[in-house]
């Protein structure tokens, strides 16, 4: 597992999506968490995702910066696979956002001694 900044970061990862489902994920993270700590998004696009040479788009949040905005249902092209990594509540919070605006499956939680590392997948909402 990765380590975070401190015991209230959290690193995202995000997997099989291109620039602007990136984008949109780390849009919606800005909104929950505005002051956030990791580097300003780059808006430069990577080259094209391959099998040899996978693109993976990160950012560290700090969830001492919870918002209560939530951002509006934002479209993805596609399923976004989003790791998470750090202590166990922030990385919870950080999911709960996410899954405010976005449809969430857990894949999968690896829990270490003072962190846990949790793989989603996010799709759009779905309308009821």
């Amino acid at each position: 597992m990765s380590a975070p900044e401190s015991a209230d970061h959290v690193s995202v990862h995000l997997t099989d999506c291109g620039h602007e489902d990136a984008n949109v994920v780390f849009g919606a993270l800005e909104t929950a968490f505005p002051e956030g700590t990791g580097p300003a998004r780059s808006e430069t696009r990577a080259s094209r995702s391959t099998a040899d040479n996978p693109v993976i788009w990160c950012t560290i949040v700090d969830a001492r910066t919870r918002s209560d905005a939530v951002s509006a249902p934002a479209p993805l092209s596609g399923a976004v696979t989003v790791d998470l990594f750090g202590p166990a509540h922030p990385v919870r919070q950080v999911q709960q956002k996410l899954a405010a605006v976005f449809d969430v499956e857990e894949h999968g939680t690896v829990s270490g001694e003072h962190e846990v590392e949790i793989r989603l997948k996010l799709t759009p909402l779905s309308t009821p």
